[in-house]
C-alpha cells in the first residue's frame, strides 16, 4: 500500500513540475501566429471609397464578425447607401452591399408636421363612415402622409378601422373585421 501511495505522489509531483516548466517557457512563438497586422483606418476608408467611386462615409468601426476582425464602413452617395466590410489584416473586401437610400429625412419631416385637422374632427368624420364607439386612435404615417387611424367598436360586435387623412379630412379607407 505504501508503494502505491509513493508512486502516486511521485507521479503528481513530476506532473506538477512538468506543467510548471511548460508554463515558464517562452510561448511567444505560438502567439506570433495568432497576432496579425491591422491596416490603418485611413487605408480602410480609401479602399471603401475606391469601391464606391467616392461618397460620404457616415460610419466606420472596427469589429469582429464571425471570428474575423474587420472594418465596417457605411457610405452614402447619391440615392444609394453602401456597406463595405474590409478584412483588417489583408485589406480585402469581405462583403459589399448597395441599397437604395432610405428617405429618413423626408419621413422625419413628415413626423414633425402638424395635422391640419384635429383629432376630434377626425373622429367625427370616422363615425360617419362606421357607427359605434371609438376605442383607439393613432396618428400614423402612411404613403408619405399623416393619417389618423381610428378603431371603432360597432353595434354588431365588429371592429372597424377608419383611416382619415390628417391634412384634408378625407376618408382613405374603412376596414371592418369580422
Amino acid at each position: 500500500m505504501k508503494v502505491i501511495t509513493t508512486v502516486l505522489a511521485s507521479a503528481v509531483l513530476v506532473g506538477g513540475l512538468g506543467a510548471s516548466a511548460y508554463a515558464m517557457t517562452d510561448q511567444s512563438k505560438s502567439n506570433d501566429k495568432k497576432q496579425t497586422t491591422t491596416i490603418e483606418e485611413a487605408k480602410a476608408k480609401d479602399i471603401a471609397l475606391q469601391k464606391t467611386d467616392g461618397g460620404d462615409i457616415t460610419n466606420i468601426q472596427l469589429a469582429v464578425d464571425d471570428g474575423v476582425k474587420q472594418y465596417e464602413v457605411d457610405i452614402t452617395k447619391g440615392n444609394k447607401e453602401y456597406d463595405v466590410d474590409i478584412d483588417s489584416s489583408s485589406g480585402k473586401i469581405i462583403e459589399f452591399d448597395a441599397d437604395p437610400k432610405d428617405d429618413d429625412e423626408k419621413e422625419e419631416n413628415l413626423q414633425n408636421a402638424s395635422p391640419a385637422i384635429s383629432l376630434d374632427q377626425a373622429i367625427k368624420i370616422a363615425l360617419k363612415s362606421a357607427k359605434g364607439t371609438v376605442n383607439e386612435t393613432d396618428l400614423d404615417q402612411e404613403n408619405n402622409r399623416l393619417v389618423y387611424e381610428i378603431e371603432i367598436d360597432t353595434a354588431d360586435q365588429r371592429e372597424a378601422t377608419v383611416s382619415v387623412d390628417a391634412k384634408n379630412g378625407d376618408v382613405i379607407s374603412v376596414e371592418i373585421d369580422d
